[in-house]
């Protein structure tokens, strides 16, 4: 796997980093993505691979690159492979080997591993929330918010997040916003084996590919 994504500081010392791809092999197909929390530990390693990038963008969705300069290479972190592990089928014992981009979107973008230190963050600057539904396309989406986007200031970013969406795209959601689990990633790697709904999800999701 390899990953990019939009990494800049501002005036503040705050890092964020937005629009992140997970590659898998060459293919610049879109496989579909997810929309977590904020984005956690992974760190800039390395300039991105631009051509990749802009093929991407002009193959799925018929845009230029906006700044090339602030797309920087990662290196994965856990809840990134989590999710690979959620798209590729390893939960249900059908693990298959990925070729496209999985784009990974959260509710906003300050970049924090503590999602204590980075809520209160957002309470104080609502900078830089989620603003590109425009990018899911047709393909299955995971959201992966938990109860923190159920029951935190960023409610109200989820909820919208999940009213504008068409769910009939990805079929596995209620159409009433609370009665979905939205279970992390996380949580899934940790329960995939003892809790029944999350059993269900994953079965569900799997089944779309």
């Amino acid at each position: 796997m390899k990953v990019y994504a939009e990494y800049f500081n501002k005036e503040d010392g705050n890092a964020y980093r937005r629009k992140t791809l997970l590659q898998f092999g060459d293919s610049t197909d879109l496989i579909g993505s997810a929309v977590l929390i904020n984005p956690g530990s992974a760190k800039p390693i390395g300039s991105a691979d631009l051509d990749f990038l802009q093929t991407f963008y002009r193959k799925n969705h018929n845009l230029e690159l906006e700044d090339a300069s602030i797309w920087k290479r990662f290196n994965p972190d856990s809840t990134m492979l989590q999710l690979t592990k959620l798209f590729n089928g390893w939960y249900v014992g059908k693990e298959r080997s990925l070729s496209g981009v999985i784009q990974l979107f959260n509710c906003f973008y300050f970049k924090e591993q503590d999602l204590d230190k980075a809520l209160n963050s957002f309470e104080s600057s609502n900078d830089y929330i989620f603003n590109e539904a425009y990018l899911f396309r047709d393909r299955p989406v995971y959201f992966g918010w938990g109860n923190t986007g159920k029951s935190s200031k960023i409610k109200d970013i989820a909820s919208e997040i999940f009213s504008s969406y068409e769910i009939d795209k990805t079929p596995i959601y209620n159409s009433k916003f609370e009665e979905n689990c939205f279970y992390h990633p996380g949580y899934l790697n940790r329960s995939y084996k003892r809790n029944p709904k999350s059993i269900e999800i994953i079965q569900k999701f799997s089944a779309l590919f």
